[in-house]
């Protein structure tokens, strides 16, 4: 039986609105697998799972046996899975590549199509969806986005010297929809955004290419910025008991953190060059390393 892995969006996280680069990858860590008989799944997900399964976002996908969906959920199949709900690792968008994949007769390998199917499915969750998420865990390949339409797996140089990626478990659970809508209101002329945007997408896409391109000093020199932006900045996906860790980090240039997904709780994303330098950082919050 195929494992569906989640998938983190490595740069990109809201700015892929404005038509800025993005890149996501699959998260092997955490995944989800079709299962018969195994353990009984909440009610409150069971009457998720029975609403989508009924849903137009899915039987309005073609050559999608919704039908069949809702009788194999009656009947004891379900996505068993350790992906965190709310922690910006698309927990949601594991869910429908898998169904796209289990009950679609007839799929399509054209990404531009795949995306705004899996942006069809994914509205039932969130009321509205790029289909990166699902995309990215169907394919189980990076991908890179550009343009907010363009989307293509991504071509990663070999790093002779990798970051090390870590992420730490903030413990408070947030709410996609108010975060895009708070960005996308500053971002307009006027806004709180307004007067660094111009900055910080420089410095994003600087990060993107640098990613890409394996190149070691300058990523951290482009990551420190964007970092730095979003401490000050993006006041609402910083959460208040992450601030000073986060500061403490630049300020010693031991390790930088930018916000995963939405933000605003869940994960929150890390690098840094050596993994000696956040071993206190445990004793605050649950981290999880050597991604």
């Amino acid at each position: 039986m195929r494992t569906y892995s989640s998938k983190l969006l490595l740069f990109g996280e809201h700015v892929l609105l404005l038509g800025a680069s993005a890149l996501a990858i699959p998260l092997h860590r955490f995944s989800a697998s079709w299962q018969h008989g195994g353990r009984p799944l909440p009610a409150d997900i069971m009457a998720k799972l029975r609403l989508f399964a009924n849903s137009t976002c899915l039987g309005n996908i073609s050559h999608l046996d919704a039908g069949l969906f809702a009788a194999e959920l009656e009947n004891g199949l379900s996505l068993q899975s350790n992906i965190p709900v709310g922690y910006g690792l698309g927990s949601s968008g594991t869910l429908c590549a898998a169904v796209y994949d289990r009950y679609c007769s007839e799929k399509t390998d054209d990404l531009s199509a795949l995306k705004s199917v899996f942006s069809a499915m994914e509205s039932f969750f969130h009321g509205s969806s790029s289909g990166i998420d699902p995309l990215t865990s169907y394919l189980d390949q990076p991908l890179l986005i550009r343009n907010k339409s363009g989307v293509s797996v991504a071509r990663q140089s070999a790093w002779n010297l990798q970051p090390y990626m870590f992420l730490l478990d903030t413990g408070l659970p947030r709410q996609t929809g108010p975060l895009v809508n708070w960005f996308l209101e500053q971002s307009r002329p006027g806004g709180l955004l307004g007067s660094v945007l111009d900055n910080y997408l420089q410095a994003h896409e600087q990060t993107v290419e640098a990613w890409l391109s394996a190149k070691y000093e300058p990523f951290f020199d482009s990551l420190n910025a964007v970092s730095r932006l979003q401490l000050e900045y993006f006041t609402p996906m910083v959460p208040a008991s992450m601030r000073e860790l986060w500061e403490a980090g630049l300020d010693t240039g031991k390790y930088s953190l930018k916000i995963c997904g939405a933000g605003g709780g869940g994960f929150m994303l890390g690098f840094c060059k050596n993994p000696d330098d956040i071993a206190g950082l445990n004793d605050r919050f649950p981290l999880i390393a050597n991604l």
